[in-house]
């Protein structure tokens, strides 16, 4: 009876330790999972700012090449 018990203890025990194993390493993946989607919208944030800083220097470009007098060039900015 006593080898039986002993036996069940071990085996709960055992079973404790791979839970807590598991519950650990599911806590790792929802961290790196959160740093992640932090990553992301840091990124999707870094973006955006690159097209609208592409869209400043493309309207810039557009403006010297449009405007070839510098009279032209000031009443642009002018208006502006």
């Amino acid at each position: 009876m006593r080898e039986v018990v002993a036996d069940a203890d071990r085996k709960l025990a055992d079973a404790s330790r791979i839970l807590t194993e598991i519950e650990q390493r599911i806590m790792a993946a929802e961290d790196k999972a959160a740093a992640a989607e932090i990553r992301a919208h840091v990124a999707e944030t870094e973006a955006r700012e690159a097209r609208q800083s592409l869209a400043l220097v493309e309207d810039a470009i557009r403006r010297r090449l449009l405007c070839v007098s510098p009279e032209a060039s000031r009443e642009l900015y002018d208006v502006a």
